[in-house]
């Protein structure tokens, strides 16, 4: 794999089109750095950890970057040409990086389930068929009246868990079940399903027994 050339105009026109491992590939093969190949890796590492830490469960992009920025500080050529200022943003990057996966290893998304109106808001979601839904068609589609702020205040557990992704619109919210709040809606119709199946039987059964 050829390294990525890290001396460009400009940074902005990397941070679609390179993969983090060509930054690690890059970094390694630099003899000293220079002011161009710092910004350039800044903007990447800065960029990319931003979106890492937004996502929802990047739990495979925070460990490739946290590899970089490790490395990045710590070579050999790095303990004397890195800038205080940029081993600092770094660092500090890093930092939240593994705050970030710390959350995402305690989280606990199936746990939310048992949580009152989670089910209802999950299933609504989940019948949206992948489009997303605004915060006031679902306050309007649940069964019960709940305030605005009671709203945020339950989407806000699901969302920290995994379960959502929330993204402003305006001053409303769309709202999109994650691929592992798919995964959990998906079988809990399986099991409600096969919930209404049984007492169907059930109920046949005992009506034939007083036939």
């Amino acid at each position: 794999m050829d390294a990525l050339n890290l001396n460009v105009s400009d940074p902005a026109m990397l941070v679609d089109r390179s993969t983090a491992a060509e930054l690690l590939a890059a970094i390694r093969s630099l003899d000293t750095w220079n002011e161009t190949a710092l910004k350039v890796a800044n903007r990447l590492i800065s960029v990319w950890s931003a979106r890492a830490i937004a996502s929802v469960s990047d739990r495979e992009g925070i460990s490739e970057l946290q590899r970089i920025i490790h490395y990045a500080l710590n070579r050999a050529n790095s303990m004397a040409t890195l800038p205080e200022e940029f081993r600092y943003r770094w660092q500090e990057a890093s930092d939240m990086l593994e705050a970030r996966r710390l959350n995402l290893a305690h989280a606990n998304p199936e746990g939310q389930l048992s949580r009152l109106h989670v089910d209802k808001i999950i299933r609504l979601l989940f019948n949206a068929g992948g489009r997303e839904m605004s915060q006031s068609e679902l306050a309007s589609r649940l069964d019960v009246k709940l305030t605005s702020g009671r709203i945020t205040q339950l989407l806000g557990p699901l969302e920290a868990h995994g379960l959502i992704s929330k993204r402003k619109h305006g001053r409303d919210n769309l709202l999109r079940l994650t691929e592992t709040g798919h995964k959990i809606a998906e079988q809990q119709e399986r099991k409600n399903g096969d919930i209404d199946k049984h007492n169907f039987e059930r109920a046949g059964s005992y009506l034939r027994k007083i036939a």
